[in-house]
C-alpha cells in the first residue's frame, strides 16, 4: 500500500520547517559580535587584546593595520568576535581565545614573578619561605618595582606583598604585570588621598587571566581595596581595614565615573592612564640589578619635579576640568606644592 498524497506533503513540510527552523537559530546565535574600542594614552595591541580576550591578529587583520605598534590616542578599533560576557569561544580560528583554568597549582610557590611595565624589567621575588615569612630583601626588591615614574620610592606595604604572592600562588606563579605602584601625591589626582601615595596600592595584571576573573579572585580576600577599570587594563588592589570595591565606567582622560554613588573609591582611570608605558630617563647602571633610586626628600625640602611626558595629540573632546584634591594624604612622603 503506498502512502497518500496528503501524508506525503505533510511529512515535508515538517521537515521544510525544522530546517528553516534551524536556520533561523543559527543567524540568530552568534558566536560573538564586534566591538569598538578607543585608543587612549598608554593603551597598547596586546593589552586591548588581553582585555577583551582575543588575538592581536585578530585585531590587526579587523583594523588592516599597518603598524600596531604605534596606535593614535583617539583612534577607534574594530574587536571582532566578542563574545557577550567577555568569555573565550571556539578557539582562535576566529580570534577568540580557547578557554582556560586559571586557578591552578603553584609552579613556584612563595615565588612571584614580575614584569615592572615603564621599564620592562623582570624580577623574580621570593615573597614567602615554606613556613609563611617574608625576607627584608623581598621588600625591597617591591620598593623598587614600585617606584614611580619619577625614580622617587616609598616601603611597600607588608600585607600588600604578602596578598601579591597569594594572588601568584592561586594563578599558578603566572606573570604580573605591574602598571603602578607608589605615586607621590599631586594636586590634579581625581582622590584627595590615594593609598598609592603611601605604598600601600598597587595596579596590576595577571597574563593570561582575564582582568574580570582577577578582580573576581580580589574580591574574595580580606580588608582589601578592589577597583575595575572595563576601558582600561588593570585591576586596582590595596590593603585597608575594611573591604571596599568599585567599578570605574570613564575612559582616560575623563573623571571617574563610578557604579556607586558616595564609593570609598582609590583613584580613577585617569589616575593611571600615563603610567603604563611612561618610560623612565635612562640611567647609568639601570636594570634589575641596578642601584635603588635614591629617597624621597624629607618633607622640609622641595617636592621633586616630574618628568616630562611626551607629547602625544589629545582625544577630540577636553575631560571636563576637575577641582584638585585640598591636602596630601596623611603618610605620603611627597610634599605638595604650594597653592
Amino acid at each position: 500500500m503506498y502512502p497518500s498524497v496528503s501524508s506525503s506533503f505533510d511529512s515535508l513540510a515538517r521537515r521544510g520547517a525544522l530546517a528553516v527552523g534551524l536556520l533561523v537559530s543559527s543567524w540568530s546565535s552568534p558566536a560573538g559580535a564586534d566591538v569598538q574600542h578607543t585608543v587612549a594614552r598608554g593603551h597598547t595591541i596586546e593589552a586591548i587584546a588581553h582585555r577583551y580576550h582575543v588575538t592581536v591578529k585578530a585585531i590587526v587583520d579587523a583594523n588592516h593595520l599597518r603598524d600596531p605598534r604605534h596606535l593614535r590616542v583617539g583612534e577607534t578599533l574594530v574587536i571582532p568576535g566578542v563574545t557577550p560576557k567577555n568569555v573565550a569561544g571556539k578557539g582562535a580560528k576566529g580570534g577568540v581565545l580557547p578557554a582556560a583554568s586559571y586557578a591552578m597549582r603553584p609552579k613556584t610557590p612563595g615565588v612571584v614573578h614580575v614584569t615592572r611595565l615603564a621599564t620592562s624589567e623582570d624580577f623574580v621575588i621570593r615573597v614567602s619561605s615554606r613556613r609563611g615569612h617574608s625576607a627584608p630583601a623581598a621588600y625591597k626588591t617591591f620598593e623598587r618595582v614600585m617606584r614611580s615614574t619619577t625614580g622617587v620610592t616609598h616601603p611597600p606595604d607588608p600585607r600588600l606583598v604578602a596578598l601579591v604572592g597569594q594572588v601568584s600562588n592561586h594563578f599558578g606563579s603566572r606573570r604580573i604585570e605591574v602598571i603602578s605602584g607608589f605615586r607621590p601625591y599631586t594636586p590634579t589626582q581625581y582622590t584627595a588621598h590615594s593609598n598609592h601615595n603611601i605604598g600601600h596600592a598597587l595596579d596590576f595584571r595577571v597574563v593570561g587571566v582575564p582582568n574580570e576573573v582577577l578582580r573576581d579572585y580580589c574580591k574574595t580576600l580580606h580588608n582589601v581595596g578592589v577597583g575595575y577599570y572595563p576601558n582600561s587594563t588593570f585591576v586596582h588592589l590595596d590593603v585597608r581595614d575594611a573591604n571596599a570595591t568599585w567599578i570605574d565606567y570613564s575612559k582616560p582622560g575623563e573623571p571617574p565615573r563610578y557604579n556607586t554613588p558616595g564609593v570609598d573609591a582609590d583613584e580613577g582611570t585617569s589616575d593611571v592612564s600615563e603610567e603604563a608605558m611612561t618610560p623612565e630617563s635612562a640611567a647609568p647602571g639601570e636594570g634589575p640589578l641596578a642601584p635603588l633610586p635614591p629617597t624621597p626628600p624629607p618633607a622640609s625640602a622641595a617636592p621633586a619635579q616630574p618628568a616630562a611626558s611626551p607629547p602625544v595629540e589629545p582625544p577630540a573632546s577636553s575631560p571636563p576640568v576637575v577641582t584638585p584634591a585640598a591636602a596630601p594624604p596623611p603618610g605620603s612622603s611627597a610634599t605638595p606644592p604650594a597653592q
